[in-house]
């Protein structure tokens, strides 16, 4: 068929998909063209937490859910996600009930094979307490003599990046996407379980990022 004349019903075909709100069509990555495509040497890289290396929903439902507080009102409040106490029973205590994703595994362990240096990057507040993220982390994910996790807080992880060599970051959220850019790296997309209790700033592709292929688990 020729061309020039799919045009028109390709034209139509997107609209039709825009108005019914289905996802636009994404590049797509396997693990093993990345591995293909990095330097013989060992690297640094670096991974978002939430809905990327951890499946952590199970804390985050907790903290918009629970009757825990005065009058079997919630503890948190009414916005839990400004509540600091929150961030700190997530990282010092919650984690324990998050589940790593099966997909982070399969890449994490290719890194770790190389030899790469793995950052855990989070956009969380740096709890006060003793934080058990980083624990969990490196059991979930079989690794030794790797960093601690970063919490970012409120500054971009841009910074973070920058200040660890970090070469290629992953994350799920926009902001994941673009503050690897600003850093000047590449960035590669992870998809977000359907089950996630985040439902903001997640638009695949939409920076014409690459999206590793299989990472919903």
């Amino acid at each position: 068929m020729n061309f020039k004349r799919m045009l028109p019903l390709m034209f139509v075909l997107f609209l039709a998909t825009a108005a019914f709100g289905a996802e636009l069509p994404y590049m797509t990555i396997s693990i093993e063209e990345i591995e293909k495509s990095l330097p013989n040497k060992p690297i640094a890289i670096g991974l978002d937490v939430d809905d990327t290396a951890m499946f952590s929903s199970p804390g985050f439902y907790y903290a918009f859910n629970n009757t825990d507080g005065k009058n079997r009102t919630n503890k948190y409040g009414d916005k839990p996600l400004s509540n600091q106490q929150f961030w700190e029973d997530l990282s010092c205590e919650f984690d324990k009930f998050s589940m790593h994703k099966e997909s982070a595994a399969r890449l994490i362990a290719m890194h770790n094979k190389r030899g790469d240096k793995i950052f855990f990057i989070t956009a969380r507040p740096q709890p006060q307490g003793k934080e058990i993220l980083t624990e969990c982390l490196h059991r979930a994910f079989k690794l030794k003599n790797q960093p601690k996790a970063i919490f970012t807080g409120y500054v971009t992880k841009a910074k973070f990046i920058k200040e660890n060599g970090i070469s290629i970051y992953y994350g799920d959220s926009d902001s994941d996407i673009t503050e690897a850019w600003d850093a000047g790296i590449r960035a590669i997309r992870f998809l977000r379980s359907p089950l996630s209790t985040n439902k903001g700033k997640y638009n695949p592709g939409k920076f014409g990022e690459s999206v590793l292929e299989n990472s919903l688990d």
